[in-house]
């Protein structure tokens, strides 16, 4: 029956969407090269439909371009610049400056409780064998010291629009 559903979805996904936006939609979410052909069977268009939009995409910035390292395709995936400018976009369309600011020194403050409490510097300087560290205090310091370089564009992108 499942199966069932998930072919009636994907025909109301393909009738209401462009090929466009289903290519869009599928490399939006691809933060680990894949080839043309894995895009485009995830967005239900035919390889040379999906390699212009990719294209016209990459020129964007929207997506970045890598020769495969096993062959010699090109592999696409999102631009963390775009998912960046993203997600700034989102925190400023729903937070005001003033509680940004705050956001930002509470998280500076954060990061700098992990460093202070693990001895380290950053996340990735932990040595497993050599610590007693929580694998879990560890992906959440990662996850807080990214959000804040999300708030930190945010922030920027606040200070020129009140430049500019």
């Amino acid at each position: 029956m499942s199966g069932d559903i998930n072919d009636t979805v994907k025909d109301e996904w393909e009738a209401e969407t462009s090929t466009f936006q289903r290519v869009k939609s599928v490399v939006s979410r691809t933060y680990n090269g894949k080839t043309v052909g894995e895009i485009a069977d995830r967005a239900l268009v035919d390889e040379n439909t999906a390699r212009t939009h990719l294209e016209n995409l990459a020129e964007d910035g929207f997506v970045e371009t890598e020769t495969g390292a096993d062959s010699q395709a090109t592999l696409y995936s999102r631009s963390w610049e775009s998912l960046t400018f993203e997600q700034a976009t989102d925190i400023l369309e729903n937070t005001d400056s003033d509680a940004l600011l705050t956001k930002v020194q509470e998280m500076q403050n954060e990061i700098g409780e992990y460093r202070e409490k693990t001895g380290l510097d950053e996340p990735e300087d932990i040595s497993w064998d050599e610590t007693d560290a929580d694998e879990e205090a560890i992906l959440q310091w990662k996850t807080t010291r990214r959000n804040l370089s999300f708030a930190k564009v945010a922030l920027a992108l606040d200070q020129a629009e009140d430049v500019v």
